[in-house]
Parts: structure tokens; C-alpha cells; sequence
């Protein structure tokens, strides 16, 4: 699939008029940009074996937004927009700002900043603007998630041919716990059984609308497709069904338990 420059307008920057436990993301109303900066101070490491070139070494890590918007008011001219109208509050109170960073695909960048700039322009014939100033006040927060990865792995080589059954346990998947025939044949190693029920799972439209099947050699490996809070549920057991020599497992391993985003 060939890639496409990304569309500027769904870069949305949201400021918390909430708490930090009842977070409520408002979208800055007017904004027309915004860039997200990260950067790391340069350690001077230049040492007698440096030669005639500086030496140096990544130091603190920092980041920062800058931001443009229109200012928004109601028809009297009074009433400013809610994201703008808090940004002026923490300004002038002096406190830090809770600031999200939501990019296109979904991910977010957000964490506490300080506003070390707030200016409006008021030009005569064209519409007002103000510009933001975000200085980022420690390390950013995490919110994009962690995707839940559960890995089964077979074990023995089968002596009687038919069919092994592969159970798939999964919260809000349809039909869960889902069994999935796979044929195995005589002498089929570990690794052959594992290719052939990572085939069958992939056809599974129930399994694979919720998973991205993989793995490697013995492995079955499910990758929850979105981040979301960790399923305990989540499950593929594996017995022999019909054939034979293959090892049961009734549990697998929770190999990444998944993380909601903020």
C-alpha cells in the first residue's frame, strides 16, 4: 500500500479542563497548527582524542508545542471559547496546563506544560489569532495503550492423524471460546501444527477480527489489533481432538497484558 502525506487538519491539540482523575479533553477550538517538539541537550563530551571535532553526547530530553488559532467568541464578542478561556486561566494563575496531543491515527501525546507564551493579534482587517507557548514540565505521559500479545506453544509430534483442536478464549469475540479444527498428519512436528493452526485462526473472521495472528517455529502468537485493559479471559488451549502425540495445554502464557489508553 503506498503512503500518503498526512492531512494537517486531523492533528488536534486538547487541553484537560478537568482533574487528573476525571480528565475532560477539550479540544482548542480555533486552532489552524500546531508542532510538537522534542529535543535532547548535547553534553560537550570533547576530550584530547576528539581531534579538531566537538565531541558530544545526547543530555536531558525536553519537549514543546506551539500552536496558532483563530479566537473564537460568541455573537457579542464577550464569551471565549472553553479551551482558550482555561489556557488564559493557567496563565495567569501561573499554573501548569494538562495538554494532549491527538495525531491521526489516534495516538496521543500529552503530559503537563507550562504556557510561556500567550499573545493575540488583533489586525484590522482579517480575523484575530493568538499564538501558545508550551513548555513541557517533565516526561510525557503514556496514553496510547499496550496491546494485549497471549502466546500458546505446541508441544510433540503427532502420531495419529486428525484433527487437533485449538480453543480461542477471548472477551467480546463472537462465539468465544471459539474451537478451531486443524488437520494434522501423521509425523507432523510441533512447528508444522503451529503453521497450520496459525493458517486456520487467520481465516477465522471471529479470531481475526479481534487479533493479528503470528509467531514463529512452535509458536501461536494473538496481538490484540487495538489497546485496551488487560483480558484475563484471553486463552488458547490446545489438545489433541482427533489425532494424537501432540502435548495438551489448556492455558498459555499472558506474554503482554494489554494497557487502555488514557
Amino acid at each position: 500500500m503506498p503512503l500518503i502525506p498526512s492531512d494537517g487538519v486531523d492533528f488536534l491539540l486538547k487541553v484537560n479542563t478537568g482533574t487528573a482523575d476525571v480528565p475532560v479533553w477539550v479540544t482548542i477550538g480555533g486552532q489552524r497548527g500546531a508542532t510538537l517538539s522534542m529535543t535532547a541537550a548535547m553534553i560537550d563530551a570533547s576530550n584530547k582524542m576528539s581531534g579538531a571535532w566537538t565531541t558530544s553526547v545526547p543530555g536531558l530530553l525536553s519537549w514543546s508545542i506551539d500552536a496558532d488559532a483563530v479566537m473564537l467568541t460568541d455573537v457579542s464578542g464577550l464569551t471565549v471559547e472553553e479551551g482558550r478561556r482555561h489556557l488564559l486561566s493557567a496563565f495567569h494563575s501561573r499554573n501548569l496546563v494538562h495538554v494532549r496531543y491527538v495525531r491521526k491515527d489516534g495516538s496521543k501525546f500529552q503530559g503537563y506544560a507550562a504556557i510561556t507564551d500567550l499573545s493575540e493579534e488583533a489586525p484590522h482587517d482579517d480575523v484575530a489569532t493568538y499564538k501558545i507557548k508550551l513548555e513541557g514540565s517533565g516526561a510525557p505521559e503514556e496514553v496510547n495503550g499496550t496491546k494485549q500479545v497471549e502466546t500458546a506453544i505446541v508441544i510433540g509430534t503427532v502420531t495419529t492423524a486428525g484433527n487437533a483442536t485449538f480453543t480461542v478464549t477471548a472477551a467480546g469475540m463472537t462465539g468465544s471460546p471459539k474451537a478451531i479444527s486443524v488437520a494434522a498428519a501423521l509425523n507432523d512436528s510441533a512447528a508444522v501444527v503451529a503453521q497450520k493452526a496459525r493458517e486456520a485462526m487467520a481465516l477465522d473472521s471471529a479470531v481475526a477480527a479481534l487479533f493479528d495472528i503470528g509467531g514463529l517455529g512452535t509458536a501461536v502468537v494473538l496481538t490484540k489489533k487495538t489497546a485496551a485493559a488487560n483480558d484475563t479471559t484471553l486463552n488458547i488451549a490446545i489438545a489433541n481432538g482427533t489425532c494424537a502425540g501432540l502435548t495438551a495445554a489448556p492455558t498459555s502464557t499472558d506474554t503482554t497484558p494489554g494497557v487502555a489508553p488514557l
